[in-house]
């Protein structure tokens, strides 16, 4: 007789409103343990608890933990998914053209803000996704390139990503929530930093 255990399977999607509702705000209870615990505190009972709902909704959408923690993950890369593709629209007219405040806002200024309020996703490794990650820092180099040239714009892009994304992971450590005042001031370092770039001679 077989022992594998049966494939794994999708979380379920609920197809009317109030499925929808309750499926959400299970989400949004496990979000709020994760911003206060870390993964470590994740678990079924505990999110149904917070979420007022009883163990048999639970289990109704998610099946375990696992299921729970890629529903939250599939949320959070498509928002991140979408606020870089609204950067589409962006001309590189307009890229060059703007100031370097507004182009670091336009790259790091909705992505940052993201993470400020949903400071779990951090946790679940969203920010460092390789597909997601590579396809951000492909955009931040290619905007670089526009304003800087071939041979400074790509290390320029690199630098602005390691000092967003290692500041970004120091400040909404959950262990420590007093950094997360840092946040705000991370737009005005990369700024800094990019207005020294684009003052010295190539």
């Amino acid at each position: 007789m077989s022992t594998a255990k049966p494939p794994s399977t999708a979380a379920r999607t609920p197809q009317r409103s109030n499925g929808v509702k309750r499926r959400e705000a299970i989400l949004d209870a496990a979000a709020g343990i994760i911003s206060e615990t870390g993964i470590a505190g994740l678990t079924l009972h505990a999110t149904a608890k917070r979420a007022g709902a009883s163990i048999g909704s639970m289990y109704h959408f998610f099946r375990d933990k696992d299921q729970l923690l890629d529903a939250l993950r599939e949320r959070h890369r498509q928002a991140i998914a979408d606020i870089i593709g609204s950067l589409a629209a962006i001309t590189p007219d307009q890229w060059i053209a703007m100031s370097a405040g507004d182009a670091i806002d336009c790259l790091f200024g909705k992505p940052i803000r993201f993470y400020a309020d949903h400071p779990f996703a951090l946790d679940l490794h969203q920010l460092h996704e390789e597909r997601a990650a590579d396809a951000f820092l492909a955009l931040v180099e290619s905007v670089m390139t526009l304003r800087l040239g071939d041979r400074r714009g790509p290390d320029v892009a690199r630098m602005l990503y390691a000092i967003s994304t290692g500041t970004l992971a120091f400040a909404l450590d959950h262990h420590d929530t007093a950094r997360r005042a840092l946040v705000p001031d991370i737009p005005v370092a990369l700024t800094a930093y990019l207005l020294t770039q684009e003052a010295t001679p190539a």
